[in-house]
Order: structure tokens, then sequence, then C-alpha cells
């Protein structure tokens, strides 16, 4: 079984996100690359989580789930539940 690896161009790896991928800058989303995708994979999910966040342990900043299979996710996923420009895709967090 592969490793699955994701890395962004937009921050380094243990560093700060930049001010520009939060909701103090423009609040876009960065890309990313994926590798190691299973060969049977169906769809992708990506969660940020804020382990250091200093009101909220492990805050969730975004979820976008039922992604097509692909090695990169493009920069500026547009706002809303529903992103049609990716097959579909569904973010944002539901309580239930």
């Amino acid at each position: 079984m592969e490793i699955l690896k994701i890395k962004s161009g937009a921050f380094e790896e243990g560093g700060w996100i930049p001010a520009r991928y939060t909701g103090r800058g423009e609040d876009v989303s960065p890309d990313f690359t994926i590798e190691g995708i299973a060969p049977n994979a169906k769809s992708i999910a990506i969660t940020l989580d804020d382990a250091s966040h200093p009101f909220f342990p492990n805050y969730n900043h975004w979820v976008i789930w039922n992604l097509p299979v692909q090695a990169t996710i493009p920069e500026g996923i547009p706002h809303g539940e529903a992103v049609d420009c990716l097959g579909g895709a569904t973010q944002g967090v539901r309580l239930w």
C-alpha cells in the first residue's frame, strides 16, 4: 500500500498558513497535490483542522468531500455548499 502524501505550494510543511488563505485575508482555499491515491478510490475528502488554535484545539476550518479522484486540487474553490466545477463536491460543516 502506498503512503498518501498531500502537498501544497501555498505554504511550507509545518509552517503557518499565509493570511491569504484565512478569513483575515482573501479566504481562498489553497492548492493541493495528492500522491499515492489508491487505484480503487471513488472520491476524495479534505479536512483542514487547526491543532494549535488558541481557543478551540483541533478547530475545523474547512471540509470538502465527494471530490473527483484527481492528483491536483486547484486553488480558490468557490464558496458555497455545492461545488459544481469539481463534479458536485460538497463543502461545509453539517450539524446533525
